[in-house]
């Protein structure tokens, strides 16, 4: 199969759209689209820098990415415009498109993979093509979406779209039934259940470790941890990532450590051997529609798990302690690092024995059937 795919900046930070495709194409030829923009730009500092950047991009050589990208992949990064509602913008965006995949086009049959919904005019699909939508978030709630801008191109796609992926249950509610999916987020299984060493970042600390790494963005619970460190001073919080919050409170603690985002194969050398793994979210729209790649990551490493409520994690509710408010999140912690030795053992047989389930192996496998089955179709 030929695949165009619209996507992030490929390797900007690891995705599942870009988990499914590294193991795709190992057996099919794929083109990805980096990010076309989901909201317009504003004379805002992070805007300018964010646009200077892509500018630069189209002159510049790829640097070393967090996911190695295959063979079998081409990479485009197309001068495309984010004023998506402007129709003279439209119109030039699909003519550079045109002019990039002109002899890609008349080489069908192509399957349209798209995790970007203001993608879905840039191309005429034809008879033989299919158009698949993955719907990874609540683009109506997610951080750093424009909604008002995506609203009319998803609801487009929806109406397009031969086959719809989505990651959980709130999605797949707001989506047709007779051609939607559930296909929750896979775990690099062998990765994040190697014997790894212990990060010497979080080798030089004392007490126990609570951990967490990914964006410290709004929609972590930064009251809930500020409370955990103020009440528990013999914990250890570690925080992995970038931070993009106000954490100014958090950190003044000196049970609090903060390293920046690190390269993706190391995040095992810390949830494996951290004595707890956190889910700190707080209780949102965005957070009710997501399913967190950490979640099974965090699984498969097999420390203990202590979570917030919110649905992704009540499916798993028998081996991750989940919390319903702020004085049982810190109780879920104490009762985490009181395991023995045997009861930690049996907690991530288990915890693995979900995650071996979801590697993206095997996500890529149901992805290729279902595609090969919708193409069988009359």
């Amino acid at each position: 199969m030929k695949f165009i795919v619209f996507g992030e900046d490929w390797a900007s930070h690891p995705s599942s759209t870009q988990h499914l495709f590294s193991q795709l194409a190992k057996n099919h030829e794929i083109h990805w689209v980096n990010s076309i923009g989901m909201r317009k730009p504003r004379f805002k500092l992070h805007d300018i820098k964010r646009v200077w950047g892509k500018f630069k991009q189209l002159f510049s050589k790829p640097e070393n990415t967090a996911i190695k990208t295959p063979s079998t992949m081409q990479v485009y990064r197309l001068p495309v415009l984010p004023w998506h509602d402007n129709r003279f913008v439209r119109r030039y965006n699909r003519w550079v498109f045109s002019f990039y995949f002109k002899d890609i086009q008349s080489n069908g049959p192509l399957t349209y993979w798209l995790s970007v919904p203001t993608a879905e005019y840039f191309f005429t699909k034809k008879a033989q093509d299919t158009l698949i939508y993955y719907c990874g978030d609540d683009f109506n709630a997610l951080a750093g979406v424009d909604p008002n801008l995506v609203s009319s191109f998803e609801k487009n796609l929806i109406k397009k779209a031969d086959l719809i992926y989505v990651v959980s249950d709130f999605l797949n509610n707001k989506m047709p039934a007779h051609k939607t999916k559930l296909l929750p987020h896979g775990v690099s299984y062998d990765l994040f259940t190697s014997d790894v060493k212990r990060a010497p970042e979080i080798d030089v600390l004392n007490g126990p470790v609570i951990g967490f790494y990914g964006s410290i963005n709004q929609w972590l619970d930064i009251s809930l941890l500020t409370a955990l460190v103020a009440e528990r001073p013999n914990y250890q919080l570690f925080l992995v990532g970038d931070i993009v919050a106000c954490t100014s409170e958090l950190m003044q603690f000196k049970n609090v450590t903060h390293v920046p985002a690190v390269d993706h194969e190391r995040l095992v050398e810390f949830s494996a051997h951290w004595d707890v793994s956190i889910l700190p979210f707080v209780n949102n729209e965005q957070i009710r529609a997501c399913d967190p790649l950490k979640l099974k990551e965090y699984l498969a490493a097999g420390s203990p798990i202590v979570a917030t409520d919110f649905p992704a994690v009540t499916r798993y509710k028998s081996n991750i302690y989940i919390a319903k408010n702020q004085f049982d999140f810190i109780n879920k912690i104490d009762q985490a690092i009181a395991l023995d030795k045997e009861q930690l053992s049996s907690l991530k047989s288990a915890q693995q024995d979900i995650a071996k389930d979801h590697s993206w192996e095997s996500k890529a496998l149901l992805v290729q059937h279902d595609i090969l089955m919708l193409n069988k179709a009359p």
